[in-house]
């Protein structure tokens, strides 16, 4: 009797384990933090859109439309608070865009807390894919 052939399974750390190491949940909510104190910086403001953008990329793959609907509302703050950006040169943001910003925080923890480690990874590494066309069609223009 021959045994049917697997697909392999990535060898990954679990989420909570890649959690921890990294420190998501504390940049994230240090950033907000930030936008609250009046202090953000881009550091804090790059650190929120990657958030939202790996929620949303991964959201999308798992088809979880409580999660997609939480990137649509935190995508309109976060696009608020660069036009003030552009317009203003600070990072301001007012009191409805700031329980956005929380609740983006809040969803990403919940969300990835239950994911798989390999999970994570996939979508991470296609964010930096996504990451590196953006500043590649930014140095072109």
């Amino acid at each position: 009797m021959t045994r049917p052939k697997r697909k392999p399974r990535p060898c990954t750390a679990p989420m909570l384990v890649i959690q921890a190491t990294n420190d998501i949940e504390t940049h994230e909510r240090m950033s907000v933090q930030a936008f609250k104190e009046g202090l953000a910086n881009t550091d804090h403001f790059d650190n929120l859109a990657d958030c939202h953008d790996l929620l949303n990329l991964a959201a999308a793959d798992k088809n979880d439309p409580q999660v997609i609907a939480v990137c649509d509302l935190t995508g309109i703050a976060l696009l608020n608070i660069k036009d003030n950006y552009d317009a203003f040169g600070n990072f301001v943001a007012d009191a409805d865009e700031l329980r956005a910003l929380e609740l983006l925080a809040d969803t990403s923890k919940d969300f990835w807390s239950r994911q798989s480690g390999a999970f994570f990874r996939d979508c991470f590494t296609e964010l930096k894919k996504v990451r590196a066309v953006q500043k590649e069609r930014r140095v072109a223009a």
